[in-house]
């Protein structure tokens, strides 16, 4: 009989997914799902102490740790996974994984390929974009390619790598704009313009002479911000990718390929993509970086 307050376990199924079961040493049908444990007081739960995932095989029927539902690409609903074929289910579900069963049987096929084997890890450690995407495509070509095309796409994907792990570490110490020059100034102003209105009685001009010192001390800052980023790119991010021997135009190419909006997105390198023309043509003015070709020159 249940008491009036203690612990609870709760767990719900979310659906089913292709993964690789440690019990069974395969690839199997697993059921994803949620544990949560929590306290319960006159029967109500109270608070979630703990909340975790869990993958249940469907074949020998253990449990054993899950990623979170939204690392998968999809999780089907147990209705719709019942008589689905294993493999459409891993492509459905786990496309990184089915990746990483791909590449696994590129490698036993190419003989333990060293450089293979490197360049591949490199790629897995990219974020997912349109980059990544294309090293993948290159990268499943290997076995059609000559010796010394091997080497420059090895070299290359080492190049993009390091360049990426370069941006991570480089993101941590890139400037940031406040928005306290345009607070400060702002404040002073609003104050000054809405007793001239109330003496003068002149509401429509007071606030149009509001939103153009809004306007003003916007533009200042986003200018004096600007001129912060250049200068970190010539005293932090030239000598810094030197130093570790990273080309710059690699570094480009792989904050380029972060989507360019915040919407949903965490990303740490994201105000360095914001920025990332005015990185560019600092980049060029110094000569350390090519300019694009234009459509003319192409």
């Amino acid at each position: 009989m249940r008491t009036f307050c203690g612990a609870v376990t709760e767990i719900n199924d979310l659906g089913v997914v292709a993964e690789y079961c440690p019990h069974c040493d395969g690839l199997k049908c697993c059921l994803l799902r949620t544990v949560t444990q929590g306290n319960y007081f006159f029967f109500a739960k109270i608070a979630d102490l703990l909340r975790e995932c869990s993958c249940m095989c469907t074949d020998c029927l253990k449990p054993f740790p899950g990623k979170p539902h939204w690392s998968y690409a999809e999780v089907v609903p147990i209705r719709n996974a019942r008589g689905m074929d294993l493999n459409d289910l891993l492509t459905k579900t786990n496309p990184i994984l089915a990746d990483r069963i791909r590449f696994k049987q590129k490698i036993r096929e190419l003989g333990g390929d060293e450089r293979f084997a490197v360049a591949w890890e490199n790629v897995e450690g990219m974020r997912p974009g349109w980059l990544r995407s294309n090293l993948l495509e290159s990268l499943l070509d290997w076995s059609r390619l000559g010796e010394t095309q091997r080497d420059e796409l090895y070299e290359h994907v080492g190049a993009l790598s390091r360049a990426w792990q370069f941006a991570r570490q480089m993101a941590v110490g890139f400037p940031a704009s406040s928005g306290s020059l345009t607070y400060f100034m702002s404040v002073p102003m609003f104050g000054l313009i809405l007793i001239y209105m109330f003496v003068s009685r002149s509401w429509v001009w007071g606030g149009v002479a509001l939103a153009a010192s809004v306007i003003a001390t916007t533009v200042l800052e986003s200018r004096l911000f600007q001129r912060s980023v250049g200068r970190w790119t010539l005293q932090v991010l030239i000598p810094e990718a030197q130093a570790v021997n990273v080309p710059l135009d690699r570094f480009v190419a792989v904050v380029d390929d972060i989507p360019g909006s915040r919407l949903g997105l965490t990303e740490e390198l994201w105000r360095m993509k914001d920025q990332l023309e005015n990185i560019r043509e600092t980049l060029i003015a110094q000569g350390t970086l090519q300019p694009m070709p234009t459509q003319e020159g192409r």
